[in-house]
């Protein structure tokens, strides 16, 4: 009976030690297949550590490294991450990096975090390459599935750009064609008067923009006159609903894409 009991305690302490090797392989391989490696890149100190903190806590990734954006090509270098968090002061200003660390060996994924994006910015990043573009008020709640949907293949795009992006491909067909019309009048601009035009639009008087452009405000009356003329509409509040259907962009007054629209009440 002492060798029978003794015998049932090493089996029993045998069988539990198999079944903890065998449970331990089986975590060390979820987590070899499933662990991802994290650059973290922003000027900022406080939003790589906001950031950061999520990205520990949760299962599946590691942050690697965090620094600067000067540091950024040095450190995917070096490290080796699977995933690159940019955070811009401005935003375009990840493009270059975007594209450079597309050619690295080992070409890492990139998630861009953006305090605001405007439509023209969304399409030149993802033209760029990065897997995804999130706000960084809500990219704590959106980060985990964003890393997922990116590693996956896929792209990931904060609720609030998702929408506007659907929104604009689902509009009516006239939206489109308006748009077109408009842009058409835009192309008979030299580019000072779509600068002219675009501040316009955004309600500044002559003297504001004057201002802004540093010339003269008899230069701008008749750069707004000019622009009238060749759109052939009646007066600047006419001229500033033709930039606002032809999406004329914020960040290059020039490049005909897209702002939202802008104040026409205070056009007058």
């Amino acid at each position: 009976m002492e060798y029978t009991h003794h015998a049932g305690i090493a089996l029993n302490n045998a069988a539990h030690s198999r079944e903890t090797q065998m449970k331990s392989k089986r975590d060390n391989a979820r987590k070899g297949k499933a662990m991802k490696r994290i650059l973290l890149i922003s000027d900022q100190r406080f939003i790589r550590a906001s950031l950061r903190a999520p990205l520990e806590s949760a299962k599946g990734y590691s942050v690697v490294a965090e620094g600067t954006t000067v540091e950024v090509l040095s450190l995917a270098r070096t490290t080796r991450p699977d995933i690159v968090i940019l955070c811009y002061p401005a935003n375009l200003d990840s493009v270059q990096p975007i594209a450079q660390l597309r050619e690295l060996a080992h070409g890492p994924i990139t998630l861009v975090v953006a305090e605001q994006v405007s439509d023209s910015a969304v399409r030149r990043l993802l033209a760029a390459g990065t897997s995804g573009i999130l706000l960084l008020e809500s990219a704590l709640q959106h980060l985990p599935w964003a890393i997922t949907a990116s590693i996956n293949g896929g792209y990931a795009l904060s609720p609030e750009i998702a929408s506007k992006m659907i929104r604009e491909y689902t509009a009516p067909a006239v939206e489109s064609t308006r748009m077109e019309h408009a842009q058409a009048k835009l192309c008979t601009l030299t580019p000072r008067e779509r600068e002219v035009l675009f501040l316009v639009s955004q309600g500044l008087s002559n003297q504001s923009i004057a201002h802004t452009l540093t010339i003269s405000p008899g230069t701008v009356k008749d750069h707004v006159h000019s622009i009238c003329s060749k759109m052939a509409v009646k007066n600047r509040v006419h001229a500033a609903r033709i930039a606002w259907q032809a999406k004329i962009d914020s960040n290059s007054p020039n490049a005909i894409d897209d702002i939202g629209a802008p104040h026409l009440s205070r056009l007058t």
